[in-house]
């Protein structure tokens, strides 16, 4: 085949190839394009979402922690004129045991104005005591008010002296029969040598309520007080006399 007849298939072949060449490379174009614009879209999609607060959603904010509340505090009576142990046990239906024993008071009779007590209302969590063969003691009570009662009358009298001569057993018994309590502070119990023995503050309550006066020294109690003396004092025969802070005559006794 002659030259002639073979070029024209040749510039048409050439032809053809570029024109797939550029139509190939245009859509290569075009799709880098569409890629590039795809990722501008999902990259302007992915971004986190922002709460009204300024934090992505997923933040956890902090809570408030809880202010603990303060503990119970216990309820403290401040003492006032003319109240006794007795009347405030009684006014917060608190057993007097568990007064004393919360304020370890080593004298429950003896209260002063502005003291303050602790008063167990839920009651008082003590250890049991390991048992102990102990002889019960029937005492009456005689709590010492702050000041002493203004109604009523007492009827304070020396009722007997026990022992008589022996320092471990002599004793003397003074009652109140009377209606209302009364206040002994100042007043003195004497015999007929001058001793003398002069009360603190101790308040009998009426209705036969008394106290013993040891001639032997001792820890005062509720119901038993101590002279403190090294030797009997009383006879047979002598009188007790005692009087009030005043020096009024309130009761004599001849020792029989």
């Amino acid at each position: 085949m002659s030259v002639r007849r073979i070029l024209p298939f040749v510039l048409l072949n050439v032809v053809v190839s570029a024109v797939v060449v550029l139509a190939i490379l245009f859509w290569w174009d075009r799709r880098q394009a569409s890629i590039s614009d795809g990722e501008t879209a999902v990259s302007l999609t992915v971004s986190p979402t922002v709460s009204l607060s300024g934090l992505p959603e997923n933040t956890q904010l902090p809570t408030d922690t809880p202010t603990p509340e303060p503990a119970n505090e216990p309820l403290v009576h401040i003492v006032q004129p003319g109240e006794t142990l007795g009347s405030i046990s009684e006014f917060y239906d608190v057993p007097l045991d568990d007064i004393v024993v919360a304020n370890n008071l080593t004298n429950p009779n003896f209260l002063e104005v502005g003291q303050a007590l602790v008063i167990p209302v839920g009651g008082v969590s003590t250890p049991t005591p390991e048992a102990t063969p102990t002889t019960a003691v029937s005492l009456t009570p005689t709590p010492i008010p702050t000041e002493p009662a203004t109604s009523g009358e007492a009827v304070v009298e020396i009722t007997e002296v026990v022992g008589v001569g022996i320092l471990t057993e002599e004793a003397v018994q003074i009652r109140n029969f009377g209606s209302s309590q009364i206040a002994l502070a100042g007043w003195i119990l004497t015999d007929e040598d001058g001793n003398q023995y002069t009360f603190g503050q101790i308040t009998l309550f009426g209705d036969g309520a008394g106290i013993l006066l040891h001639t032997e020294s001792g820890l005062d109690g509720p119901t038993d007080l101590y002279w403190g003396l090294d030797n009997a004092v009383w006879e047979s025969g002598e009188t007790a006399t005692l009087m009030d802070m005043e020096g009024n005559i309130r009761s004599t006794l001849v020792i029989p």
